[in-house]
């Protein structure tokens, strides 16, 4: 038998990624709530949290969203610091937090990617070729 002087911590170590994942998660679907509730896009702009992380520290955190159409990136920076007061409210509300994460935003391509194949393939559809 394998001696162990700490088996609760060593257990818990074990599931410590599982539950980063979960707290991305939550944080992730709150993210999502705030910036639906609070934020006003102009028109037209669609946005979508793909994903969001916390530093250890929860002074910082990471989102990545999707924006379509894809070269409006520019507006949804402006509309997210423009109501980033009423979302860290919404936010506090939501997570419970002390302190609410100085968030970072990147917007992920692979909507205007997928957009420009199925333009070809419909051209392609159109003039016969598939």
């Amino acid at each position: 038998m394998m001696f162990c002087p700490n088996r609760q911590s060593l257990i818990e170590s074990l599931y410590m990624p599982l539950k980063v994942d979960q707290g991305n998660e939550h944080l992730r679907e709150a993210l999502a709530r705030a910036i639906a509730e609070t934020v006003e896009f102009p028109p037209g702009i669609f946005v979508t949290v793909l994903s969001a992380s916390i530093s250890p520290s929860q002074r910082d955190a990471h989102a990545v969203l999707s924006v379509f159409p894809a070269n409006r990136d520019a507006e949804v920076v402006e509309a997210l610091e423009m109501y980033r007061r009423a979302m860290k409210d919404e936010l506090g509300k939501i997570l419970r937090l002390r302190q609410i994460p100085r968030f970072t935003w990147t917007f992920d391509a692979t909507g205007a990617y997928v957009a420009g194949i199925d333009e070809v393939i419909h051209e392609l559809k159109r003039k016969g070729d598939l």
